[in-house]
Parts: structure tokens; sequence; C-alpha cells
């Protein structure tokens, strides 16, 4: 049988229950019956001072030559019963019984009336220890009642005179404390219903929220993360189920960030077989080239000095492009290493740019353009040769496939922006060029220059981007500027 938490309660606190309702019912009868006793020991003792005290004045009403207790025995004992309600019995200091008057107004005292011609072994307790002069009492337990025996030694003038007792109805004392222990028992019942109900709905309560969460967890297992309902409760459970919320929230966050992962890492590898593809188709077309030339020329009866010409320009432009190729690959893997070459510093771009444009302005001027710089210092943190390389490759680029005889303007400001007149740029080449081989089948370009462009301006945490616009190419680059002292 699987105990659940609500089984487990249940059993837990009726065990607990019951040991605590036996203990506080002993303990509020050893309360009673203490509070009773000593009640009956003040009675007792008032009872002996006041009977005492009215036998010496009888004494001093009633003088007489002998042991007046004999000769007033029922006198006595009638007064002191009708003074006390109780039956009183009066022994001579021999021990021989005198009178007993019984109240009429109580039958359990009439019915359980004790007559004894003289104190023996066979005696009640009380009477025993009376004739050892001692003040004594006990208390007899029937089925119709409780009756209380006391028993005490007279002595008048340090005269022993004989042996007073008494004998009371306590039923009402010890009825009212036996209902007492009752409604103390009732009372702990209905508490421990109370308790038990408000408990058990607080338990079913929080057995409820368990079970959310539980049934939360087993969907979570089948990929199932619908949020469990919102708990307005400040308690304990209500911050696990707020908690859980979070939790179940964070692992379908994390679960979408792997899953976008994933994606990026199955495009990079589609990525990756496209540019070996890509690259060796580029690196095969030349070699093939190159090859098929070198093959007819080198035969004997080849003859044709024109042709010779052309094939000697074709291998040498076909060898340039497969150096300018290996080059670039060469750079590509460079840049995507880390080495200890590629540790930043904080740079100035404006410097490199104008060392940049004075270098390629000899390459700009057989086609008759013009490089034009203006613009502010560019402070970032980040490695000098890289990004001369990024600048070299974009200025080359736009020389490369500029009109001839434009101007290339190069503006630095909070981003740098280069741009050219070009001639219109199909839509599938200007959302990709950023893309390896791209541009590969124009004269001179190995299609890795702005893709080894993109890739220096991720890794300083720039970004890079490419608009062409009537016949304007415009590429605009950012990189996060460093803070310095009058960098406003």
């Amino acid at each position: 049988m699987k105990l659940t938490i609500r089984k487990k309660f249940f059993i837990v606190f009726f065990i607990l229950f019951f040991f605590a309702a036996v203990l506080s019912n002993q303990i509020m009868a050893k309360i009673l019956e203490k509070y009773t006793m000593t009640n009956l020991e003040e009675a007792v003792t008032s009872l002996q001072y006041s009977s005492t005290q009215f036998i010496k004045q009888f004494e001093q009403l009633h003088p007489q030559n002998g042991n007046f207790i004999v000769e007033h025995s029922d006198t006595l004992a009638n007064e002191l019963s009708k003074m006390n309600n109780q039956s009183v019995a009066l022994f001579d200091s021999e021990g021989r019984f005198l009178y007993e008057a019984v109240p009429i107004d109580r039958p359990i005292l009439m019915e359980q009336q004790r007559y004894q011609a003289s104190v023996g072994e066979n005696s009640s307790e009380e009477l025993k220890q009376a004739f050892q002069n001692k003040s004594s009492y006990t208390i007899q337990p029937l089925r119709e009642g409780t009756l209380l025996y006391f028993a005490y030694p007279l002595y008048l003038n340090d005269t022993l005179y004989g042996v007073v007792r008494f004998t009371a109805d306590y039923t009402d004392v010890f009825l009212h404390n036996k209902s007492l222990l009752r409604a103390f028992t009732l009372l702990t019942i209905l508490l421990f219903c109370g308790v038990y109900l408000i408990s058990l709905l607080l338990v079913n309560q929080f057995i409820r929220r368990v079970k959310e969460v539980t049934s939360a967890t087993k969907r979570m297992t089948t990929g199932d993360y619908q949020p469990i309902s919102a708990n307005k409760a400040s308690d304990e459970i209500g911050e696990l189920a707020q908690n859980f919320l979070q939790m179940q929230l964070q692992i379908q966050q994390h679960i979408q960030t792997i899953e976008q992962e994933k994606d990026k890492v199955v495009v990079l590898e589609e990525k990756r077989t496209t540019f070996f593809h890509n690259i060796t188709h580029e690196l095969k077309t030349p070699l093939t080239t190159i090859s098929g030339y070198a093959q007819i020329i080198g035969e004997r009866a080849f003859d044709d000095i024109e042709f010779l010409q052309k094939a000697s320009l074709k291998i040498r432009k076909e060898s340039e492009r497969l150096n300018e190729m290996v080059t670039q690959l060469l750079a590509l893997s460079k840049y995507q290493s880390h080495v200890p070459a590629s540790i930043h510093e904080t740079v100035d771009v404006y410097p490199i740019l104008q060392s940049v444009c004075e270098d390629l302005q000899m390459m700009a001027a057989p086609r008759d353009m013009k490089i034009h710089l203006q613009g502010r210092p560019y402070i970032v943190e980040g490695n000098p040769n890289e990004i001369q390389q990024l600048f070299i490759n974009v200025i080359d680029n736009a020389i490369l496939h500029g009109i001839p005889g434009c101007i290339i303007e190069i503006t630095v400001d909070q981003e740098i922006m280069v741009t050219n007149p070009c001639v219109p740029i199909p839509p599938a080449i200007a959302d990709n060029i950023f893309e390896p081989f791209v541009h590969s089948k124009s004269e001179g370009s190995s299609g890795l220059g702005l893709f080894i462009c993109a890739d220096i301006t991720a890794r300083h945490h720039g970004t890079i981007q490419f608009e062409e616009k009537n016949g304007q190419a415009e590429i605009k680059i950012k990189i996060p500027q460093q803070k310095h002292v009058g960098n406003k």
C-alpha cells in the first residue's frame, strides 16, 4: 500500500493526539485529585477545630464530675450532626461505642451507618489512627456515591475524653470532578477534530500545489512546458510554485537557446561544407586553365607565336588570381585562429585609414580613380594589423568594382562609411555579399575579401553593412569606440 502524504499525516497526527490526549487527561485528573484532597484536608482541619470548640463550650455549660462525653454523648452527637449535616459517632477513651447521630435527609449516610460496640483490630483505619493520637480520614467509593470518614482524638485540658468520627457525603464533589474530567476529555476531542479539519484543509491545499508541480514536472519530461497556474500565496508553498515557474521558464529559454545554437551550428556546418566545395572549385578552375594551356604549348609541334603570347598572358593572370586566393585563405586562417598576434590594444583607426588610402591610391590611379578621406579620430580596442587588413580589403573592393574615373569617399565619424559609384548589383549578390566567393567570377577577385572583412569586424564586436542604391555602393563599418579624455 502506498503511503501518501495525507495518510502519513493522518497516522502521525492521530498517534500524537492520542498520546497527547491520554497524557493531558492524566495530568488533569491528577490536578483535580490534588485540588480535591487539598480542599478535603482543609475541610477536615476546619471541622476538627469547630467541633472541638463546640465541645469545649458544651463542657463549660454542663460541668460534670465524671466524663461528660459519656453522659451527654447523644446530645453532643446530635448537635454536631445538625451543625455539619454529617453522621457523628462518639467513642469513649477506652474505645467503646457511645452514640451515633445520622441526618435523616442523607439516605446514603443512613444506609452506610456503621455500628460498632468497641474499637478493635477490625475497625476502620481512621478509628485506629485516632486511638493512636492521630487525626485521619479515609475515602470510600460506593456504587451510590463517595463517603469520607474522619476521626480525631478529643483532648480537653490535655485529657483524652474519647474519639469523634464524622461521616460526610462527598458524592457531589467527586461527581463534579468526574464531570469536569469528562468535559475536558470532550473538549480535547472537539479541539482535535477542529485542529484536524483545519490541518486537513491546509494539507489538501499543500498537496494540491505539490501535485500541480509534480504534474508539471512530468509534462516537462515529455517536452510540454506549459506553465503552472500562478500562486498568490505568500507562504513557502507559494514561494515554491513561483520558483518552479521561474525555473520552468528558464529551462524553456535555455532549450530555445540550445535549439537556436543548434540551428546556428547546422547553418555553420552547411556554410563550411559550401565553403570547401567552393574553394575546391575555385582552386580547380585556374589550375585547369593553367594545366590546359601548358599542355598545348608543351607539344613538340606547337609553333603558334600568337597563341603562345595569349597562353602566357592567361597563365600569368590565372597564376596571379590563384596566388591572391591562396594569400587570402592564409590570411583568413590566421585571423580565425587564436594566436598571440590577435591580442588587442588601443588603436586610432583614422591614421591607419590615412596610410591605407595612400598605399592604395597607386592601385586606383590606373583606373583614373581617387580616394578622398575625411573625419576625426576613431579610438577602438583592437588589433591594428587586422584593422588595417579590414580597410585594405574594403577599399580594394571599391577600386576593383567601382566605375573608372570615380571618387571613393571615406568618412570617419560615429561610424566609418565607404561610398563609390558602381554598376547595378543583382539582389542575389547584394544580399550575400559578405559570403565567400560571391564575386569569384570577377576578374582579379578572389571572392574572399569582404568575407574576411565581416570576420574581422565580428571579432571586434562590430557590425558591417552593405547597401547599393541608384548606382552608389555604400559600406558602413561600426566598431565600439573606447571612451577617453576629450572624446565626447
